[in-house]
């Protein structure tokens, strides 16, 4: 069973003794950045990619710098190892510290980080990569820096319970010029004419480290070409597969947008082809002990 344990600051400690002081400013504004890093069979997935978003998030805000990369890597490992982590998820994120309360920043702050283990045994992700799942479409009223990890995320809290009602997977973003952007928690992709295609990588997406290996190396591995353009709903429902792709979720399929089928309604070849090159990636990178 895994320990519940948290690391508050550099120092692993007892979940019960994680405290959230009211003067934080992460508390109040908001003012953070965060990351989560998948781990499977005890390691830490694409470890150095993910702490490269995280810094990136980081430097976007502003937040004080305290923490080397290597600072992080070893906290994660220690976390992991003290807590008996096996598969789950490391959730990190660093606010700029506590400070009296006011909108600018404050003269002289440290910042805070904290560091939580999630447990996931991922049975449940895998019945979904083998039957699909189903999305539904919500207006993307979030700010216009989706590229940077904040704890800003009332639109998409308010979009993932509506999808949960709906007995949806996911709420997937459409900005008013009625291109789709990307869901609550992943990127978007749809395959059309044996290629795969998505949002670019700008202010609009998060592009998360998931994405980029689907672009980088599990595309390229399948011989299939990655476009990134943006694209409106008709074309998602005029494509032949469509999937959804990021840290906690991996790859998905996606078979309904707005209980209509994409195709025939069934996973996709290519799709079940990344699901595959993702899963031997991941065994290659975090191998079983």
């Amino acid at each position: 069973m895994v320990k519940n344990l948290v690391l508050i600051n550099g120092e692993i400690v007892e979940g019960e003794e994680g405290k959230v002081s009211l003067s934080d400013r992460g508390y109040q504004f908001g003012d953070c950045v965060f990351e989560v890093v998948p781990v499977y069979n005890g390691r830490s997935f694409a470890l150095l990619p993910h702490m490269e978003n995280f810094f990136n998030s980081v430097i976007s805000v502003k937040i004080p710098g305290i923490y080397m990369v290597e600072e992080l890597v070893s906290f994660h490992e220690e976390l992991i190892a003290a807590s008996g982590l096996e598969n789950g998820e490391i959730y990190t994120q660093i606010t700029r510290g506590e400070a009296p309360y006011a909108l600018d920043f404050p003269e002289m702050t440290v910042p805070h980080l904290s560091m939580i283990v999630i447990e996931n045994d991922r049975e449940d992700l895998a019945a979904k990569q083998e039957k699909g799942v189903n999305l539904i479409t919500e207006k993307d009223s979030r700010w216009l820096h989706c590229d940077i990890n904040t704890l800003n995320r009332l639109p998409s809290v308010l979009a993932k319970q509506k999808a949960r009602v709906s007995r949806a997977f996911d709420a997937l973003f459409v900005r008013d010029d009625g291109k789709i952007t990307e869901t609550t928690e992943s990127n978007f992709f749809v395959v059309k004419d044996d290629l795969i295609w998505t949002h670019p990588a700008n202010n609009l997406i998060l592009n998360s480290v998931t994405r980029r290996l689907i672009k980088e190396r599990l595309a390229v591995d399948i011989e299939t070409q990655v476009i990134e353009k943006a694209f409106d709903l008709e074309f998602a429902l005029k494509a032949e597969e469509a999937f959804v792709a990021g840290p906690r979720c991996e790859i998905v399929p996606v078979t309904k947008i707005d209980r209509k089928f994409i195709a025939d309604g069934q996973v996709g070849p290519i799709t079940q082809k990344l699901v595959s090159e993702y899963k031997k990636f991941v065994l290659r990178e975090c191998p079983r002990k």
